[in-house]
């Protein structure tokens, strides 16, 4: 909301999934251990038919594991971000992500 960006929140997996929609341009998720998060990065994948009408997908992690990114890009999340995550550093993302459609950081 700092950035000037309209902000949906969700508590849980099966939220997400159920309020995600075409109005919405990044999903922001946190990826800890165990598969919660690459599960719903599937599921949203398969909630929309064109893969240019979902929204972007980037995990949110302090994980700096390599099999971390491998298994982000897996399941298509569009980029992942370790943590932790400023206002400054948030604003860079987002300028990346939504001109180049991809951001992973090295890991």
């Amino acid at each position: 909301m700092h950035l000037g960006c309209d902000v949906t929140t969700a508590s849980s997996s099966e939220e997400c999934l159920r309020v995600v929609s075409l109005e919405h341009e990044v999903v922001f998720m946190d990826v800890c251990t165990g598969l919660d998060g690459y599960e719903l990065a599937v599921r949203i994948h398969e909630k929309f038919t064109k893969h240019q009408d979902r929204p972007l997908i980037v995990a949110l992690t302090g994980n700096t594991k390599r099999v971390t990114k491998e298994n982000c890009m897996r399941v298509g999340m569009d980029g992942l971000i370790l943590k932790p995550i400023s206002v400054d550093k948030m604003r860079g993302v987002l300028s990346e992500l939504l001109e180049r459609r991809v951001l992973f950081e090295t890991v």
